[in-house]
């Protein structure tokens, strides 16, 4: 990861890697996982997985959205995230898969190695996004899809959480949609709900 301008923001962000750590043991069952079972629910109505896919959990925390993907299609799958207890919930849960102790901005992966790549309540956490774009865009195959999701709030909303919470990032689906397109990826499906957005978006070869 950069270490230059952004570095207050780099060392935020692992500090929110070892805040999950506390939560871990009972992220699923607890009301932290209560919430985030609606945008698991939202990005995997949207998924579109093919028997074999290599698919790429960024921002994995314990697994769920790959082990419910496991259960029903045969799949190679790999996560990342930055609390080394989640990703032990999330090896429990998924003793096949490769997990990974690692950030966003440097993807310890091949050139064009995943079929698919998805993060899902973590954009808005990650301290560089135009390198998390830079590294997702890297590691997808030729016309491999991201599935990005996040929660989705008014304006007012998002100016106080960016303005109070210097880790977050929270953006409109318009703001989104232009930086991903600006990054080399095609916008394909845009879902969302009253706080929820999930964007589809294929890499376009450039």
């Amino acid at each position: 990861m950069h270490t230059d301008g952004n570095a207050p923001f780099v060392c935020i962000y692992r500090q929110a890697g070892m805040k999950f750590d506390n939560y871990a043991n009972d992220y699923d069952s607890g009301w932290r996982g209560t919430k985030s079972a609606r945008f698991y629910d939202d990005l995997i109505k949207t998924l579109e997985i093919k028997q074999g896919d290599s698919i790429l959990d960024i921002g994995c925390g314990t697994g769920t959205v790959l082990k419910f993907i496991s259960d029903r299609t045969n799949i190679k799958g790999f996560g990342i995230d930055l609390s080394p207890q989640m990703l032990e919930v999330a090896k429990e849960k998924n003793p096949n898969f490769d997990f990974t102790e690692g950030d966003c901005t440097n993807l310890p992966y091949e050139n064009n190695s995943m079929d698919v790549v998805m993060t899902c309540m973590a954009y808005h956490h990650f301290a560089d996004q135009r390198k998390f774009r830079e590294e997702v865009y890297r590691v997808l195959k030729p016309d491999g899809m991201l599935y990005v999701c996040d929660p989705r709030f008014p304006w007012i909303v998002r100016a106080i959480f960016n303005a109070t919470f210097k880790e977050a990032g929270f953006h409109s689906i318009k703001r989104n949609s232009m930086d991903f397109e600006n990054s080399g990826f095609q916008v394909e499906n845009i879902v969302k709900d009253l706080y929820v957005q999930v964007l589809t978006l294929k890499k376009i070869t450039k």
